[in-house]
């Protein structure tokens, strides 16, 4: 229970101050996430849209009609 764990100590001067090549690379980890994320964003938006059109249509087969989301 008494174990002591290891503490890094960040001086003020250190603070904003980091390596360049770590910046470098998480921003392009970054913007590779971004680049998934958004293409997964886009595409879940044009299943839906279709999956809304296709419900629509069925319903409307039944007799059902969904309020125009357009007019």
């Amino acid at each position: 229970m008494n174990q002591k764990k290891p503490v890094r100590v960040i001086k003020r001067d250190e603070r904003g101050h980091s390596d360049p090549a770590v910046e470098r690379r998480a921003s392009s980890e970054g913007s590779a996430v971004r680049h998934v994320v958004s293409d997964w964003v886009l595409e879940h938006r044009r299943r839906s849209e279709e999956f809304r059109q296709n419900y629509a249509a069925l319903l409307k087969e039944v007799g059902f009609g969904l309020p125009c989301r357009d007019c």
